[in-house]
């Protein structure tokens, strides 16, 4: 048993024992051995960091003992892309994830406790999520021997060289990419436990627990939102700069499966806003607080099942039946259990005081709480739809067995509606808050008409959303027929009513924290609006046009600045390179020494090897010629008669096949040809394997203003992974227009692609606002922000009155 292994079953039993222990707790209301449980949770989480750290010192140090290292890294990459390898794939990933969960865990357990019977059973479902996660790891180990990878191999034999890591995760953004997100999913677990032990209690006859840990789930849920927000965003860059497309969004799988956790983490933040003990959302909100950690297991699931074939997959091989069962567990706990409670309720309760205050008509219907009500439920259907999309070639494959895809449209057209609608009760809740209700009506009813007449002028062919056809369904064709146009009012509407909203809320108050929180708030609504704004145009007015250069190999390109099409640009063709890595690597990277091959001895008898070393004897016979290496009793033998261009005193490289004793004046002979040998300063292809070939073109892009953007574009090319390719694009970026170069290069010429993407600014400025202003709000809320979390220490014995009267302030402070 390897150290990784012995690690994750320490961890295991150190879980499952603390998991036990509040269990029980909790079922006899009994602190015995409770003790224990912090000291068991803080060692499974220095045991499961301790086991990634391991694995992580194994991918620097390229130790390919470890299946999993050999599979997913190679000796020719960064360092940076051999820590990547440690989450390329299932196992990694899913370690990644429990340590994640386990220091969340223990910050939980060290900031609050679990001084009451209910909180014993919060700490319960997050330890014991732990503990599962680690029983996956040991069914699916990270820690593998490769043995079991080469179950015919000699005993002790190690590759020399790994199989290398996907193509499209060398890339810094995918490098940060993954533990984001995986830091916002395991930020999702204590919601999830407080929301599923809150029903239990209910289920038992208690009063719950919502009520009492409503700022630690706020609290939670805006940390999560800030990270799943920074990891879609980081894998939209990536698409942008990886795969030569041109655009951030293609509503590929992987993509989908991260936006449905975000879009209703978005949905789940507005209804814990307007939750009441005893009154609206009193149900509602802790379901859906349980159910957001349950729809991103089922959306990892999903993608993981291997029906889908992502360009963005990082793990192959399927998802095994214990992700299967976590899926059915977190949805039984955060859905069903909720759902179930909500059936067996006979009363009304939920109806909102609001609305029965005494006010009839309009103005009972319309008021603060059920405009959140209404937002709550246009970010479910948001979220349904991207559901669906994702969902339904799972269900199509499993039940007829036919693999189908959806169409980005179907995405698009059934999404734009939504989000129009979701823009113009932005603008009008702001509004309604400042103005009241008549003036507030009026506005809505001009910039609701101005979305209707903006959607049906359509100055162009270009500003359609979608392309139609006859067949089509009438949403398609409604939809895809309506202008670009129609989204301006919506998002003029949300920035003026908020930026109106704030100024008046910011000079009603004293508190710089408040002021703070009202701009964070502010932030995150501006920042939507434009994110929106930006996306639809980034596609609909991009511009694309292209240029042939042949004689790019040979060196007689014709270097003239010429017309890219139907463009602005003119490009000049500076130049072509050709690049192979691994180049002249160090020997030891890749080959074994003589001592290292006597070390290992029997281990690597009939295996094929590549050694090196300093020459001390050379022996030429009639039928071969063996080198002597360092002068031990490793020989090389070349078969063939003549001279090997060998010399004494050379450092060499060879590879062949290893024959243990085969002679009796030598421990082991490489069976060699004069075509897999070499000095090492310049190895031949067969001894070390060219792994990315990179071509590319220098090139010049000018527009009527001078130069625009100058350097490489091509391609890096992967002969030793399936040829895959993958594009280096060139990029400058400006204040209002990018100029996307994109060239490949294939028998000596060069096709280039200069493409004009407007707005991609404008969304990164709409990121970054989004960022800032959940940190604001994390961080400066009055009531549950991160510097006045001393409240959240107060246990759940607080009284009905003070928990309603925090409630009211959540309501008024939070929104």
């Amino acid at each position: 048993m390897n150290p990784g292994t012995i690690l994750l079953a320490l961890a295991f039993l150190s879980g499952l024992s603390g998991t036990a222990i509040l269990a029980r707790s909790y079922l006899r209301d009994d602190d015995a051995y409770l003790s224990y449980v912090p000291k068991l949770t803080a060692g499974t989480a220095v045991l499961l960091v301790a086991a990634l750290a391991h694995l992580t010192y194994q991918f620097i140090n390229q130790d390919y003992t470890n299946a999993y290292v050999w599979e997913n890294t190679a000796s020719y990459l960064s360092l940076l892309y051999r820590v990547t390898g440690v989450y390329a794939a299932n196992e990694g990933s899913v370690l990644l994830w429990a340590a994640i969960v386990a220091v969340v865990a223990l910050v939980a357990s060290l900031s609050r406790g679990f001084p009451t019977r209910r909180g014993k059973l919060i700490h319960a479902f997050t330890v014991g999520l732990v503990t599962y996660f680690t029983a996956m790891l040991l069914l699916q180990s990270p820690f593998a021997s490769v043995r079991t990878e080469f179950p015919n191999a000699p005993p002790g034999f190690v590759p020399t060289s790994g199989q290398g890591l996907n193509p499209l995760l060398v890339d810094p953004y995918m490098a940060i990419h993954p533990p984001v997100m995986f830091i916002s999913y395991a930020l999702l677990t204590m919601p999830f436990a407080i929301g599923a032990a809150h029903f239990i209690a209910l289920f038992r006859g208690d009063d719950g627990l919502f009520s009492a840990w409503i700022g630690s789930v706020t609290r939670w849920l805006r940390l999560s939102w800030l990270f799943l927000t920074a990891a879609v965003a980081l894998g939209g860059l990536w698409s942008y700069t990886v795969l030569g497309w041109g655009g951030i969004w293609a509503w590929d799988p992987v993509e989908t499966a991260i936006l449905v956790p975000w879009l209703f983490l978005t949905a789940t933040l507005h209804a814990v806003t307007n939750y009441r003990p005893g009154g609206r959302y009193r149900i509602l909100a802790p379901a859906m607080t349980a159910s957001v950690f349950a729809l991103a297991v089922y959306t990892t699931s999903v993608v993981r099942s291997g029906v889908f074939r992502s360009i963005h997959s990082f793990a192959d091989g399927g998802i095994g039946a214990s992700f299967l069962i976590l899926m059915g567990i977190t949805t039984l706990l955060g859905v069903v259990a909720p759902f179930a409670y909500w059936l067996l309720q006979n009363d009304d309760s939920d109806d909102d005081a609001e609305a029965a205050a005494g006010e009839s008509g309009l103005a009972g219907w319309i008021n603060r709480s059920n405009l959140l009500h209404l937002a709550v439920l246009l970010f479910g259907l948001l979220t349904f739809v991207s559901l669906w999309g994702l969902s339904f070639p799972v269900l199509r494959s499993a039940m007829t067995g036919l693999e189908v895809s959806v169409e980005s449209r179907y995405y698009n057209l059934w999404s734009f509606p939504l989000v129009l609608a979701v823009l113009l009760l932005l603008g009008f809740y702001m509004d309604y808050e400042r103005d009241g209700l008549r003036r507030s009506l009026i506005s809505l009813g001009v910039f609701g008409l101005a979305t209707v007449v903006g959607a049906a002028v359509a100055p162009s062919e270009t500003w359609r959303l979608a392309s139609v056809r006859p067949s089509d369904a009438f949403v398609y064709q409604l939809v895809g027929n309506a202008s670009a146009l129609s989204v301006l009012p919506p998002v003029a509407y949300a920035i003026f009513g908020t930026v109106k909203r704030t100024g008046s809320r910011i000079a009603a108050t004293t508190s710089r924290d408040a002021k703070l929180k009202e701009s964070g708030i502010t932030l995150i609504h501006v920042g939507a609006a434009l994110l929106v704004l930006s996306l639809p145009f980034m596609y609909l007015f991009a511009g694309q046009a292209s240029v042939m250069a042949t004689g790019v190999a040979s060196g007689a390109v014709d270097t003239s600045q010429r017309d890219v099409g139907d463009s602005p640009y003119d490009v000049r063709v500076l130049g072509y390179e050709q690049n192979e890595f691994p180049n002249n690597p160090e020997p030891e990277t890749y080959a074994l020494s003589s001592s290292q091959v006597l070390t290992r001895g029997q281990s690597l008898n009939t295996s094929v090897q590549a050694v090196h070393g300093t020459v001390t004897a050379i022996r030429e016979g009639p039928q071969a010629t063996v080198v002597q290496l360092d002068n031990s009793q490793v020989w090389v033998g070349v078969a063939g008669n003549g001279s090997v261009g060998i010399e004494t005193g050379q450092e060499v490289v060879a590879r062949g096949q290893v024959m243990w004793e085969f002679v009796p004046t030598a421990d082991a002979i490489v069976l060699a040809g004069p075509q897999t040998i070499g000095p090492a300063d310049d190895p031949p292809e067969s001894v070390v394997p060219t792994r990315v070939v990179a071509n590319g073109v220098s090139l010049a892009v000018y527009d009527e203003d001078g130069i625009v953007v100058s350097g490489v574009a091509g391609q890096r090319e992967y002969p030793q992974q399936g040829g895959l390719q993958v594009r280096d694009v060139l990029i400058d970026r400006g204040p209002l227009v990018d100029t996307y170069v994109i060239a490949g290069v294939s028998d000596g010429t060069a096709s280039i692609s200069v493409k004009r993407v407007p707005f991609v600014t404008l969304m990164r400025v709409s990121i970054l606002a989004l960022l800032v202003g959940m940190l604001l709000v994390l961080f400066f809320d009055p009531r549950h922000g991160v510097r006045t979390s001393a409240s959240a220490g107060t246990s759940d014995r607080r009284s009905a009155q003070q928990t309603g009267s925090d409630a009211g302030a959540v309501q008024e402070v939070s929104d």
